[in-house]
């Protein structure tokens, strides 16, 4: 490697590294700030959030990588101009292209890089994601009483408490209720004082698999631990109710209790997390790779014709010719049913063509018996509303099938479209930082900014025109990069032949005969 690849290289890396980590803690921010009440007051272990932030990381790679691209070669292309090294490199012979060819390579590299974090990295840790994400969300908040509030997190338990000490665990004025959706009240515990004590116990069970050909089942010994909430009650009355029984229907027995210690236990296991299974998300289009979209996409497709060839054989059936197997091949032609001779217009019989028919010819409806209209008239009414029913359903599953056929099509144009602006930032940014010739944390964040900013409007406009429907697929992915790549070719032009974007003399000159014409 020569000394001047060597130079940019030292001078492309750390940017490069710092600034897509930068992009990554902002995107995290992103998204901690969308889901921070789904997440904050559920008693969730630290590990599950980092493990969440882990998986979001990795799946935003791709969109930081293309920040990091577009400011390093800002800053590196923006540094070497402001020292006068890169016009000392020009006027040595060496050109643009030239000096920016390590540049160049890198950005293959690093696009070549997200699309393989984007095929393959990010769809595995996807579906970990998402199921971790939708645990956290389903989570119970974390099990806490306020005073003076009732507690109804526990099923079929109110637990109200009058007054707590400091120490979170000694209650006073405690009172549960219990009831459930059957019979709604049941009865009560009042108690002056109680305190609060967690345990866990493990209870071993056998677990008995059948299995095939009347073979013995297997067993197998199992270990579960649960925790539970305990409750001390101390000098407190409980009331409970009991339900009528068939002989004393009208008679509602109760049972009235004075106690001074009374313990009452509560299954902490719904305050858990657990984890679901990941099998949920596999058919998601955010975790497959581009194959596995492709051959979605074709499975929809079919789906539809299939559906489209359903909806057009049910429809013949409702038919008499269609039943006899008779195509109708001209719009001129009346087919040949098993009724259809029977009814047909005198001036048809006669040898005449639909066409020929003058306008008062006798209708063939008139031909059908008095006694047969009715009934023939009803038949053609639900034949008419059951093809209709089944079109209408045919339609709505038109319409979702298309909305998640694009929505697979679209991923696989974002996860390319991605890895294309790596290399296209590349082009914008290098000329760029060698027009304004202004390195450090001034210009270059800047611009930088302006055209990211750009490009990620961008891309959610076009996602969000893909799933309404309104933009193809492929225009909506590359929406982005369309519309910069002018952008591209337009600055590292400009920067090849060392002129300027805006000449100011010529804006100046034509504001000057702005001004006089007025």
């Amino acid at each position: 490697m020569k000394k001047i690849d060597q130079l940019i290289v030292r001078s492309f890396l750390p940017p490069l590294i710092l600034w897509t980590l930068v992009a990554m803690f902002i995107f995290n921010m992103q998204f901690l700030w969308k889901y921070i009440d789904d997440i904050i007051g559920k008693g969730v272990d630290l590990k599950v959030i980092f493990q969440l932030l882990f998986f979001q990381s990795l799946a935003m790679i791709p969109r930081a990588m293309v920040f990091g691209v577009l400011i390093a070669s800002v800053m590196t292309m923006g540094n070497l101009a402001e020292h006068y090294e890169l016009v000392t490199m020009k006027s040595a012979g060496v050109s643009m292209l030239r000096v920016m060819r390590p540049l160049i390579f890198f950005g293959i590299l690093l696009a070549a890089t997200s699309m393989l974090f984007s095929d393959r990295l990010i769809p595995a840790t996807a579906i970990k994601f998402k199921t971790i994400l939708r645990d956290v969300r389903n989570q119970k908040p974390a099990l806490s009483f306020e005073e003076g509030q009732y507690n109804d997190d526990f099923k079929e338990v109110a637990i109200f408490v009058g007054k707590k000490d400091k120490n979170g665990r000694e209650l006073h004025n405690v009172k549960i209720y219990q009831h459930n959706n059957d019979v709604g009240y049941r009865g009560h515990i009042r108690a002056n004082t109680a305190g609060l004590y967690y345990t866990k116990d493990t209870f071993h069970t056998v677990v008995k698999t059948a299995q095939p050909d009347g073979a013995p089942a297997l067993e197998k010994d199992t270990i579960i631990n649960k925790s539970f909430l305990a409750i001390k009650l101390q000098n407190g009355t409980s009331y409970d109710e009991t339900p009528p029984n068939a002989i004393k229907p009208r008679a509602y027995a109760h049972t009235q209790m004075n106690f001074e210690t009374y313990t009452t236990m509560f299954d902490m296991s719904e305050f858990e997390f657990n984890e679901s299974d990941q099998d949920m998300f596999k058919d998601h289009y955010s975790v497959l790779t581009i194959s596995q979209l492709n051959r979605a996409v074709d499975s929809l497709y079919l789906m539809r014709v299939k559906r489209m060839d359903l909806l057009r054989r049910n429809a013949d059936a409702m038919f008499q010719f269609r039943r006899e197997g008779i195509e109708e091949t001209d719009s001129t032609t009346i087919p040949e049913g098993r009724y259809a001779k029977q009814y047909r217009p005198a001036a048809i019989q006669a040898g005449q063509s639909p066409v020929d028919i003058p306008s008062n010819a006798e209708p063939f409806y008139t031909r059908i018996p008095a006694d047969k209209v009715d009934y023939i008239y009803q038949r053609a009414v639900g034949f008419g509303q059951n093809i209709r029913g089944q079109a209408s359903g045919t339609q709505m599953y038109f319409e979702t099938s298309k909305k998640n056929h694009v929505k697979y099509e679209n991923e696989v144009h974002q996860k390319l479209s991605f890895a294309f602006a790596c290399l296209l930032f590349l082009f914008i940014g290098a000329p760029m930082g060698a027009i304004i010739r202004k390195g450090g944390f001034g210009y270059p964040i800047l611009v930088a900014f302006v055209f990211f900013m750009t490009f990620f409007v961008l891309y959610l406009a076009g996602e969000r025109l893909v799933k309404n429907l309104t933009l193809e697929p492929w225009f909506g992915g590359w929406l982005p990069n369309l519309f910069l790549l002018p952008f591209g070719f337009y600055l590292t032009y400009k920067s090849i032949n060392d002129t300027r974007i805006i000449k100011l003399d010529k804006v100046k000159s034509f504001f000057k005969k702005l001004f006089k014409r007025k």
